[in-house]
């Protein structure tokens, strides 16, 4: 019981909404035979429960809640619906709740509320809400909830969640409080948006508590997240309560409509704020495209228009349509390809102007951030690269004019019309008449000692305003100069201003340089941008050259040193006693931030990694991919690491046991020739090791395999989900075997999810066999690859098909809660149905004893205590857990049935005596087991 109330007491600090944490059943168990001891002994001696008891209490009243109905055709209210009868009769076996124990109950309930201990309902039936809120119950209703996400994350957000969607969910969250403040009726689907959603009196609670409203703002938010990696594939783990739910919706989902496999998605640029309005050039493929993103409307009769000016001539004039989703009006989303724009232009001068009626919205020229003028543009995957100081690695370059270029790295292959792939090396630029971009190593100290350089710059920030882009430093500005330089022949030249070097003060340091603090000597102003120039008369030539800008109250702080996958994105940028916090997406490169009437460009500290030279990936690919379809032998992997002085091994793992891949002499990892040295192994996973940390990447696998039952059961349709759950050659064919009783069904069936049909309920046996693949083979073979079961049906059901119930021991009313009789002869019940009625789910069966002599005999009648028979079978069960059982005889149909039967305590076997003596007692509960019925 110890450890039983620890758990309690960490899902009191861990959880607002405790329901989200589950029990075991066997916790389950516990919690009620505690309780309902502490229930007795209230009613017999006291009318409250004990403060130290009041956790334990209002968990097991949320455990008892979450198997509350599921079903959201009745009025849930608290006066009709019987819920408190529901936990009387789970706790101390009574049908009706005693008023006494009910304001216990409630009791418990406030005394949590006003030790703030936990967030309860405040107005209307706020006890029952309460519990309702707290257990996520009934399920039914937050499924309609999901639906709701769902048909705002297709209408809304276009299949598509990022953090630059946030917005919406508190939008979501403003219009559900709006709807279901009102007057609202449990037994009415509420309206919201364009559809009607059975929303309970649970869901409602929590939407409409003030004390909770940022909570449900990101239950909301984590809801979208998590249908955005259920839409593209990715599991989800199934740890809570809530991630368990919204598998399962998903699961009938998808299977009857099929929402993942019909839909198909252009690229996705997010709805934004007419205040955020901005372009964006996005290659994609071989192709450049200019997207304007959707624009979110105050007016749903809004005229939106646009104009797209190349060289300031007008070359497009057009409406744009406006969308009407769930919850927001917008504009669609947009794209030209630029080929097409730039048909007669040699240049990339384009202009778009945007008005809502007669107002101007965006202009793309009102300042540097926004312009859509380019000589080049630099392209890092799909993401334009605006940063003037990059990382040799692969780039795009879109160029009217590529030999125009005044320098080009000399590594330059044509990808497309006017679209050109570069692998640029350390020290190479590209450079035009404007605009020029430099790739230099990833640190500066490696030439300290042999060239010229300025040191003290913030990493990885840039500062621009129209055409002049700055290396930002916030401290000391030092230049360091070889000691083998003729000083007398270098002149610093300060915005023009020049400076004899050696007649400046500096100091000898250890790297063998002579260093000048330039920010010391006071040669220029902070917060202000600065030409930098070293010139040698010697060479006659400038061999330094640099603009920067000295922000001295500057703080870039991100939250986490770098970033890999799935975790909380934040910087915050100080400047004096202003402080921005900022957010982005995994797709996101850099962010912008205005500062000093200018843009600062940060870059993001991402772990990257790659195949040869494909994307960058700065998350880990979660669903197992066939090793085939993802690499050939001799491929590369290639990672990005931010942190520069760590040393980085990457790691595969099979059965267990990690072997480390080889890293060759370029510092890249022969990932290819490492994966197809291990044949026919299930699951290879391949993972970063830095440091004490681990990051995981991919997992592949080299032999065929399912990695979940093909077959699934939803609505009453049986569907086979090959795509799903098969690893391994899309080309292969297989034969599926599904047989029961009932049914026999045998066929060929190809690499593609489909829906069998003619099969009845039943739990069925099921192989799978795929079809050899030796070539020297003349007949047609399988070979079994896939075994296991599939209910048809629902799995309450199904639940006995097969089966029998013994019966273990009794429980009896005048005994205590842990007191149980075993039984000596051997019950047990058979041919058990089940039954669905408005407010109960039980089954019905045939109670039997095998007798001494090994024979089995049916109960069908049992004496009474006035020597007549009464009528025994069939019998009603109600389970009350995965062990324990309340059974009454003589069921005639509904609540029609004799009643309990009796324990006759010297002979420790089930009779129908009655007597007020201590060797017969009323049986309260039956503990039990499931056995196959053979």
């Amino acid at each position: 019981m110890d450890e039983l109330l620890q758990k309690i007491n960490r899902n009191f600090i861990e959880h607002k909404l405790l329901g989200n944490f589950d029990f075991t059943e066997d916790e389950y168990s516990e919690l009620l035979e505690n309780v309902g001891l502490l229930c007795n002994s209230l009613l017999y001696y006291s009318n409250v429960f004990e403060d130290k008891h009041h956790k334990l209490i209002f968990t097991t009243l949320v455990e008892i809640a979450k198997r509350w109905k599921d079903s959201d055709n009745e009025d849930d209210a608290e006066e009709n619906s019987r819920f408190w009868d529901y936990i009387s009769k789970h706790l101390i076996n009574e049908n009706y709740i005693n008023q006494k124990l009910y304001h216990a109950f409630t009791d418990v309930i406030s005394q949590l509320g006003r030790r703030h201990l936990l967030p309860i309902v405040l107005t209307g039936k706020k006890y029952y809400s309460t519990l309702m809120m707290h257990s996520f119950s009934p399920k039914n209703s937050l499924f309609s909830f999901y639906d709701l996400c769902y048909n705002i994350f297709k209408k809304d957000l276009d299949f598509g969640f990022t953090n630059e969607d946030e917005w919406l969910c508190e939008i979501v969250a403003a219009q559900m409080k709006t709807v279901l403040s009102g007057g609202y009726r449990e037994d009415k689907k509420v309206s919201i948006g364009s559809s009607a959603y059975s929303i309970k009196i649970g869901l409602r609670s929590f939407s409409v508590n003030e004390d909770l409203s940022g909570d449900f703002v990101q239950f909301i938010n984590d809801t979208f997240y998590q249908i955005n990696k259920l839409f593209n594939r990715e599991p989800i783990d199934e740890n809570t309560r809530l991630e368990r739910y919204i598998v399962e919706w998903w699961k009938n989902k998808t299977e009857s409509e099929k929402v993942s496999d019909n839909t198909t998605r252009k690229k996705r640029v997010p709805t934004v704020s007419k205040e955020n309005i901005v372009a964006r050039y996005i290659r994609d493929e071989n192709s450049v495209f200019l997207y304007i993103p959707s624009i979110r409307l105050d007016d749903g009769n809004s005229i939106v228009s646009l104009k797209v000016f190349v060289n300031g001539e007008q070359i497009i004039s057009q409406e744009i349509r406006t969308k009407r989703g769930e919850l927001v009006v917008a504009t669609k989303q947009i794209e030209f390809e630029l080929n097409d724009l730039l048909r007669n232009y040699n240049t990339i001068n384009l202009s778009i102007e945007i008005k809502e009626n007669h107002t101007i919205i965006f202009d793309s020229e009102r300042n540097k951030a926004t312009s859509l003028n380019r000589e080049f543009i630099l392209f890092e995957g799909e993401n334009e690269v605006l940063s003037q100081i990059n990382k040799p690695t692969n780039y795009f370059v879109y160029s009217k004019d590529i030999d125009a270029l005044r320098r080009i790295p000399d590594e330059l292959t044509t990808y497309g019309t006017n679209l050109y792939n570069i692998y640029p090396k350390a020290g190479e630029s590209l450079s035009g008449l404007i605009k020029q971009v430099f790739f230099v190593d990833k640190t500066k100290t490696a030439s300290l000692g042999k060239t010229v350089c300025l040191i003290g710059s913030e990493l990885n920030i840039e500062w621009f305003l129209d055409d002049i882009s700055c290396i930002v430093y916030s401290s000391g500005v030092k230049l360091l100069v070889p000691e083998n330089a003729n000083l007398k022949a270098l002149e610093l030249r300060i915005d023009k201003k020049a400076h004899k070097l050696h007649e400046l003060t500096f100091e000898r340091i250890e790297s063998g340089c002579y260093q000048f603090g330039l920010k010391a000597l006071g040669l220029f102003l902070e917060n202000y941008p600065t030409e930098i120039n070293l010139y040698s008369y010697e060479k006659e030539s400038m061999i330094l050259s640099e603009t920067i800008i000295v922000l001295p109250n500057l703080e870039i702080q991100f939250n986490h040193p770098f970033y890999y996958g799935d975790i909380e994105r934040k910087l915050i940028v100080k400047n004096g006693d202003e402080a921005l916090e900022l957010t982005w997406s995994n797709q996101d490169n850099e962010i912008r931030c205005p500062i000093n009437d200018g843009m600062l460009l940060i870059k993001i500290p991402y772990l990257r990694w790659r195949i040869n030279d494909n994307k960058w990936q700065n998350e880990p690919i979660n669903k197992k991919l066939w090793y085939k379809d993802f690499l050939v032998n001799g491929d590369i992997l290639e990672i990005d690491n931010p942190k520069e002085n760590d040393d980085i091994t990457i790691f595969g793992k099979t059965n267990g046991k990690p072997f480390e891949i080889v890293k060759n002499q370029s510092g890249n990892f022969e990932i290819g020739r490492a994966i197809y040295a291990n044949e026919s192994i299930t699951d290879i996973s391949v993972y970063i090791v830095l440091g004490k940390d681990y990051f995981e990447i991919f997992t592949v696998s080299t032999k065929e395999h399912f990695i979940a039952n093909p077959l699934s059961y939803s609505d009453g349709k049986v569907f086979w989900n090959v795509e799903d759950s098969f690893v391994g050659e899309k080309s292969n064919e297989f034969f599926l075997i599904i047989k029961s009783a009932d049914n026999n069904f045998r066929s060929k069936i190809n690499f593609k999810n489909s829906e069998i049909k003619n099969l009845q309920d039943d739990i069925c046996k099921i192989q799978v066999k795929i079809q050899d693949k030796n070539i020297f083979s003349k007949a047609e073979n399988y070979q079994l690859i896939y075994e296991g079961e599939l209910l048809i049906g629902t799995p309450e059901k199904l639940r006995f098909k097969y089966k029998k119930i013994t019966l273990l021991s009794a429980n009896c009313f005048d005994s205590k809660k842990s007191e149980w009789i075993p039984f000596i002869p051997k019950y047990f019940i058979d041919k058990l149905k089940f039954v669905q009625e408005d407010e109960n789910n039980y089954y019905t069966g045939q109670l039997c004893v095998i007798d001494k002599n090994g024979e089995t005999r049916v109960i069908s009648t049992m004496i009474n205590e006035k020597g007549t028979y009464d009528k025994t079978n069939p019998v009603r069960i109600e389970l009350r857990d995965n062990s324990t059982l309340w059974l009454v005889a003589g069921w005639e149909g509904g609540n029609d049935f004799i009643g309990n039967l009796f324990c006759d305590k010297l002979r420790r076997g089930i009779c129908n005596i009655q007597k007020q003596d201590n060797y017969f007692g009323e049986i309260n509960l039956y503990k039990f087991k499931e056995e196959d019925n053979v």
